[in-house]
This record gives C-alpha cells, structure tokens and sequence, in this order.
C-alpha cells in the first residue's frame, strides 16, 4: 500500500491546495495518470499519480490547503484493501496542514456536479476565489465545461468589476509569490546588456503549425545557452558559495495569466527544432492558461525568456527569476532603419536586453550570449 502526500510542485512550494481529484475511491489508476489537481502559489497543476493501483482512501478533501509532505490519500493493489488508520500513518516531517475542508477516507471525491435547479456548476478554486474577491457568483458566466465557472472566469468578472472602481483588493496568492520573488530577485547584484538585431522572417514549415518570431527566439536563446554555458548556471549558497553550470538548457518563458504571470519551462531546448519548440511552447501556453500544467511543466528552469513584443513594447529590463543567473528581455520586433552593406534600409529588428547576475558571470560573457544569438538570427549576406 502506498501513501500519496502532497506532493512539492516547485523549490518555493510550501503548501498546496486539492482543487479536483480526478479520481474517486475505488477506482484504478495508473502510474503517471493524472490523480489531482493542485493549486499552487504559481498555477493549477496536474499531479500524477506517483504510483499504479487503486485508490483506497482519500485524506483530502476538494478546497483542502495541506503542507507539502502531508498524507492526501491511499493508493494499494487491491481495490478491497483497507487503508491504515490516521493514527498509524506515517509521520511527515514537514509543517501542519492548513485545512480549509474536512477530509474524509470513507466518501468518494468527485468532480462538481451540475447544480440542480438549473444552477452553474463551480469550481472549488473558483468558488474559494470569489470568496476571497468578493465576486457574486450569480453574475460569472461560465466558460469550463458544461458551463462551469473557473478561476479565470472569476478573475475576469474581477477585474471588469475594478475597472470602475478605485478600491484596492487583498492580494493574491499569485501576486504575493510574485512579491516575495521579485523582492528576492532584486537583491541580486545584476547588470543589463540591450543589442539590437535584424530578424528574417520565419517561414512556415510545409503544412505544419507557424514558427513565429517567439519561436526563432526561444531556439537562438536555447542554442547560445548550450554555446555559453556560463550563462545557463546559477549561484548557490554556502560556505564557500559556488556556482552550478547546469547541464542541460531548461528554458523558461513568461506567460501572462489572470492575476499575474507564470514561468513554464521547456525542457534540454538546445536539443529541438525551431518547429519543436514552437509545438511545445503552444502546448505549455494552453495548458497554463487553462490551469492544467504538470509538475514537470514550472520546475527545473535554467534562463527565463520574457517577450513584451507583442504588447507593443519597444524595449525594457527584466528582473532576474532567482535562482537563475540570467533573463532576456524581448520588445517587439518592427521595422527600423538599418545600415545593411553601407547602405541605408528598413529591416525587421528586435532589441534584446540581457539581465545577468554579475556574481555567475561578467559583462564580456554576456556579449558574447547576445552574439551567440545574433549569429543564429541574423540573415545571412
């Protein structure tokens, strides 16, 4: 018999909240299927079952906000098997739970019925949320399935709420998290580098999904990455401190959600296509916005890309996303006047701005990053 615990989404996760089980007691699941969803500080995130079987005992109910490490349900071999008591589980080392629902082992948990009489089904995420936003319910359309109201849905109704109003808000957990990183980020010793460069534009291949100018610049970045490791590396703490250049190019991108933004992670990006990152990037953007990322979708990240470009930024800086050393802020790419063969052009351009942690690496390296993508950009004379 294997006891699940509330599994740790991220290095900054401290507790985590059931929004759903996408399973009820009884029934058969398989490794690696999709057991929960979870609600972290970042997202909504899809765990996976960390073991095949069946699930015997449910510890936690949908709303539940328990401490990393803490007993969430029972997975065994025999779908008769009885769970062992609350009071011979085994102890977790981590904090107590905070629990906002009353957990049972006995009663299935299931997905939010219709509501009879007509009335939405809610979301447990959502319903928690309107409470916190003071958002009537009554008055959110539904956009989830049949009809239901999500955390976005709620989000929205908040935000056209505020648009008439000067009122300031408790904030969100999202927003604190972001708080307390950025907070973190800004301790951080760091320099900006801004290089301006001419783009191709990208050409479809054949019949398959459009590589957009985000797509070319996840590729350079991924590949200059794998060129310049010393970028790709963070700084560790200790006694003495170090710095860890890591082996693979986990790239982060930043994506605008409801109340603020996350940072999914494609993984060893040097290794793929400008059309496989593309399929990926499109994959991670929908599930993120739709709250369905898994664990492996926010952890891990090496560099962070951040593109404004499409917000009609010319150029900006970006903070560093601790622990790692670097960030690449992207403007939008517009046509500029260019000195092309001595003579005077417009051309398709896009200024790059490199946030470094000047401990891991020095300004000299982080020229040679920028030239390192404008090598794999740039067109070809």
């Amino acid at each position: 018999m294997r006891l699940v615990r509330m599994p740790r989404l991220g290095q900054d996760m401290e507790e985590g909240t059931v929004v759903e089980w996408a399973k009820s007691v009884g029934d058969e699941v398989e490794e690696g299927e999709i057991l929960a969803v979870i609600e972290t500080d970042k997202a909504e995130v899809a765990f996976e079952s960390p073991a095949g079987g069946y699930l015997v005992a449910v510890l936690a109910d949908a709303g539940s906000t328990l401490a990393t490490g803490e007993p969430i349900a029972w997975i065994a071999d025999d779908p008769a098997a009885k769970p062992p008591s609350s009071d011979s589980a085994p102890a977790s080392s981590e904090k107590a739970p905070r629990r906002t629902g009353t957990p049972t082992a006995e009663a299935p948990v299931r997905r939010t019925p219709p509501r009879p009489g007509g009335r939405k089904p809610v979301s447990p995420l959502a319903r928690r949320r309107a409470r916190e936003l003071g958002v009537d319910l009554a008055g959110v359309a539904g956009t989830g399935p049949g009809g239901r109201v999500t955390e976005g849905d709620v989000m929205k109704a908040h935000q056209a709420a505020q648009a008439s109003s000067e009122d300031s808000d408790e904030l969100s957990r999202m927003r604190l998290a972001i708080a307390a990183r950025m907070s973190k980020s800004a301790a951080v010793p760091q320099f900006q580098l801004v290089r301006e460069i001419i783009l191709e534009k990208p050409e479809p291949p054949g019949d398959g999904p459009k590589v957009t100018y985000t797509d070319l610049l996840l590729w350079a970045a991924a590949g200059a990455l794998a060129e310049r490791p010393a970028v790709n590396s963070s700084w560790v703490e200790g006694n003495p401190p170090t710095v860890r250049t890591h082996p693979n190019v986990n790239l982060g991108f930043a994506v605008a959600v409801a109340d603020g933004l996350i940072v999914p992670v494609i993984r060893d990006a040097a290794s793929m296509s400008p059309e496989r990152i593309s399929a990926e990037r499109r994959r991670l953007e929908r599930a993120a916005r739709g709250g369905r990322l898994r664990p492996g979708d926010l952890s891990g990240g090496t560099f962070t890309v951040s593109n404004l470009g499409g917000a009609g930024v010319d150029e900006f800086i970006a903070l560093l996303n601790p622990p790692e050393a670097g960030i690449l802020a992207v403007g939008a790419v517009k046509p500029r006047p260019v000195v092309v063969d001595g003579a005077l052009v417009a051309a398709p351009t896009v200024r790059l701005t490199l946030t470094g942690d000047h401990r891991v690496f020095d300004g000299m390296e982080g020229a040679r990053f920028l030239q390192a993508i404008a090598d794999r950009l740039q067109p070809r004379t």
